[in-house]
This record gives C-alpha cells, structure tokens and sequence, in this order.
C-alpha cells in the first residue's frame, strides 16, 4: 500500500462523502424529519463553506449592522503562511522516514518512539491544516475583501489541539471544522431533535437528548474515516486489516465526551472556582487529555500510515537541509523510521 496509495486520496473520498452527509439533512432531513422545505440560500451556504475558518458575523444591537473593522491588510497574512510552511517542513522531515510498518513495530517495542511520532504527528496536522487555513482566508481577502479583513472574523483552521483542557475542549473548539457542518446537520440536530420529541421535550431528559446527539456526531465521523479507508484499502484489505479501527477511535472519544459532561455537571456546583482554574488542575487536564489521544492514536493512525508521508515534499529550501541534517546526525538516527536517508 506504501508504494500504490497516495494521501491525495483522503481528500478525494472525504469531501465527497461530507458533502453527501449535509444534503442527506437537506434533501431528507427536513423534509421528512422537521416538515420543512428543501432549501438552503446561497448565502447560508457561502457561511457554512467558509464556517471552518471564518466566525459568525456580530451584529451590533444598537445599529443593526455587523459590529466588525477591518483591521488587516492581506499582507498580514503571508508571515503566519510561511511559519507554519517551515513548521510542516521540520516535522515531515522526521515523518517521512517511517513506512506503515515502521508505525506498527514502534507502538509494539518503542514506546518513547511512538509518543515523539505522535506529538510530530499532531503538530504536522496542526501546522498543515493552519497552513492551508490562512491560504484559503487570503485568497477570500484578496478576492472578496478587496484585500482587508477584520482580524476578530477570522480563526486557525486547528487551534492547537495540545491546548486542550478537555477532550470536549478538544473536539469542539480546538480540532478542524472542516467537516462540523455536516455532521451537526446530519447527526447532531436530528437525534436531538427526535430525542426531544420522544420525550415531549420535557426538561428532565434534555441532557440525556443532548448527550446521545453527542455521540451520534462521533459515530458520523467514524463512519465517514471508515468509509476513507474502505475506499482507499479495497473490501479484502479492509476487512483483514483495518475494518472497525477508526469507528472505535471515534465511539470511545464520543462515550469519553459524554462522560466528562456528566462528571463535570455534578462536580462543579461542589468545586470551588479557585480548585478548578488552578494551575495543577489545568495541567492535569492536559496530561489527561494527551495521555487518552496518545494511548488511542493507533485506532486512528494505523489506517491511515500506509498512504504515504514519504511521499509528502517539502514546501521550502528548509527541507532539504533538514533531511542531510538528520542523515548526517548519528544520534539522531534512533528515532527515526527505516526510509532515514544516508
């Protein structure tokens, strides 16, 4: 799979089955679930397209009009593109020399190995996904701002997900949007909504009908990577290998999700402000949050290895001198994969 795949095609089979997902709430949803038309303007959906990146307008109560300055130049926006093209650079140098079965052996008999293979890992997406972020939003400066932005309107596509105080920190507000509209519209609002009606939206079970939407969302997302990886492995292969993998990663985080909201409802009223804020406590939920990703990473990883980052170039002269450093660096050599040049 190393020499036949190529990562292009998570993309090619994602954005498909995404758009899939929100007009199955267009065309089906409404329709049959709420009772309502088939319909979206053209600008609800020009919002939604750009909702990954870009925040809901403010409209000031006062004067009815958006509460935004364009406070940026276009301009602003080519230092943040270039940081984060160096970032990449610096950690596909690393990534590059493992093969998928570089990534198994390192879970089974290197662990230290594999916890530096997955902060690379989450930093390579974190800096790519905001790479391509800032792209997309200079590109809608230059063409639809007249080449101004308000700064307020705009955020990174992954706002650094090692951040995370929470794995609902983590999830909601920290990890890309890419992907939130359809799986809001096509998971989270219809099992909210029937639970409500079930139970004639009494107040009592509300939190258990946001709770099970929760998880609906989760689960769309674990259907839509398995379906990426079907697409990509083929039936036989997927089956043998990797069928399951990435639903499990995604229902165990969503279950997880559930459970920190009810731990969090019945403890806080009991811990003070000061316990909670603290410090230690804010380290602690960091840890926790990392440890929880790190010890399931596999699940999500492991289907996805064989597509190729030694295929990924790089975006600036940095690469290359990276990897004649790392070649050259003997030390550094034990924690790379089997495709180190030398």
């Amino acid at each position: 799979m190393d020499k036949n795949d190529d990562m292009f095609c998570v993309l090619c089979q994602a954005l498909p089955f995404a758009a899939y997902q929100r007009l199955s709430d267009i065309y089906w949803i409404h329709p049959f679930l709420y009772k309502k038309d088939a319909y979206l303007s053209a600008s609800d959906l020009n919002t939604e397209m750009w909702s990954c990146i870009r925040r809901d307008k403010k409209v000031d109560t006062k004067t009815g009009k958006h509460d935004t300055v364009k406070d940026k130049r276009f301009y602003h926006l080519i230092a943040p593109i270039l940081l984060n093209a160096l970032a990449y650079d610096i950690c596909i140098c690393y990534l590059k020399t493992f093969t998928s079965q570089d990534v198994l052996e390192i879970q089974k008999s290197h662990p230290w190995q594999a916890f530096t293979f997955f902060v690379i890992g989450i930093t390579f997406m974190t800096v790519l996904f905001n790479m391509f972020g800032a792209i997309m939003q200079l590109i809608y400066c230059l063409v639809a701002g007249h080449g101004s932005y308000a700064s307020n309107e705009w955020r990174n596509l992954m706002n650094y997900p090692f951040s995370s105080t929470s794995l609902e920190d983590l999830w909601s507000h920290r990890w890309h949007r890419i992907f939130r509209v359809a799986w809001v519209s096509s998971a989270f609002k219809p099992v909210y909504y029937s639970i409500r009606q079930i139970t004639n939206k009494s107040p009592k079970f509300k939190h258990l009908a946001i709770a099970l939407a929760n998880l609906a969302v989760f689960v769309a997302s674990g259907i839509t990577h398995e379906y990426i990886v079907l697409c990509n492995a083929g039936w036989t292969l997927y089956t043998q290998r990797y069928m399951g993998q990435e639903m499990a990663f995604f229902v165990l985080h969503g279950v997880l999700v559930v459970v920190e909201k009810t731990m969090a409802f019945f403890l806080q009223p009991m811990l003070p402000t000061s316990v909670t804020q603290s410090p230690i406590v804010k380290l602690a939920r960091r840890v926790y949050v990392i440890y929880i990703s790190y010890i399931t990473f596999p699940w999500f990883i492991n289907s996805f290895a064989p597509w190729g980052l030694f295929k990924l170039s790089s975006f600036t002269p940095l690469g290359p001198v990276l990897d004649n450093y790392l070649a050259a660096t003997p030390y550094l050599l034990q924690y790379c994969g089997s495709l180190i040049k030398l």
